[in-house]
């Protein structure tokens, strides 16, 4: 199941990738219209004119690059589902950015309660040691109860009963080297536990604090760059209209906000894959509270 979640979401970064290069390619070529017309006029360099033309190349590169991973990611999807190669999938819809309120305290705590593989290894301790409380019987005697009944001619009935013990021998080697492989087996399968339950400890303390730093880093991008990488756009964009910055300064902001969006569906991506892996180690989805 991680596995199809992970695909998927690097199947949807590369669609979002190649809408934001799309998007970004339309407005460069809109704004070529514009440094040629400008150009034309005298009231721009051909310098301008260049330097836009090869940032669109270089936008159709990365669109073909893009539509190259598409393909590889919706065929590898495919196989994680058992399905033809060549099924359709469709395109993913767009991930929201959700928040998952947590403490590592918590899921740690529940990991230990619904970890499937502490789980498999406490039953293994407990197989163990209800091996040693069987081997421990050893050293008791064996009773058995018999009864016998018997008819005899002119006098009574007989009735027997008997009761019969087996006492073990060897007990100082059969039976205590029995009991002893029982508690190594023990301790082996204890150690076997406590060193898988550090170790998922440890994880869920490092994937925890990754998911908590991307969400902070989603926040701000969302928030904060992308909205002031906007403003920035259109205050250089009045500015070049009238003769008062220059194109490579419209340019640089266009160009800061393309990669800005790139950087912002990367990290929401990598944080989708990061919840997905936390949720697989402790062993439960997590509620999600979309962000608004």
């Amino acid at each position: 199941v991680r596995d199809v979640k992970t695909t998927f979401y690097d199947l949807s970064h590369v669609y979002r990738a190649m809408e934001v290069t799309q998007r970004n390619k339309s407005l460069l070529e809109e704004l070529a219209k514009i440094t040629r017309t400008r150009y034309s006029l005298g009231q721009g360099i051909q310098e301008d004119v260049i330097r836009n033309q090869v940032e669109i190349s270089k936008m159709v590169d990365d669109l073909i690059m893009l539509e190259q991973k598409k393909r590889a990611l919706a065929a590898k999807l495919n196989y994680l589902l058992n399905r033809p190669q060549k099924t359709p999938l469709g395109q993913p819809a767009e991930l929201d950015f959700s928040r998952v309120a947590f403490s590592i305290e918590e899921l740690q705590q529940q990991a230990i309660e619904d970890n499937p593989m502490l789980k498999a290894l406490k039953q293994e301790i407990a197989a163990r040691r209800k091996n040693v409380e069987l081997a421990k019987r050893d050293y008791l005697p064996d009773f058995s109860l018999k009864f016998a009944y018997g008819q005899r001619e002119e006098r009574l009935d007989m009735y027997t009963g008997m009761i019969e013990m087996s006492l073990p021998i060897f007990i100082q080697s059969k039976q205590e080297r029995k009991v002893a492989e029982g508690y190594a087996d023990v301790r082996s399968a204890q150690a076997k536990y406590d060193s898988a339950q550090n170790e998922i400890l440890y994880m869920i303390a490092d994937m925890g604090s990754m998911v908590q730093r991307l969400e902070r880093k989603n926040e701000l991008y969302r928030t904060g760059i992308i909205p002031q990488a906007r403003l920035q756009i259109d205050t250089a964009m009045s500015a070049y209209m009238v003769n008062k910055a220059d194109f490579m300064t419209l340019l640089d902001s266009r160009m800061k906000l393309y990669r800005y969006e790139l950087e912002y569906h990367d990290a929401l991506t990598e944080y989708e894959k990061s919840l997905a892996a936390l949720e697989a180690v402790v062993g439960k989805t997590f509620p999600r509270e979309v962000a608004k």
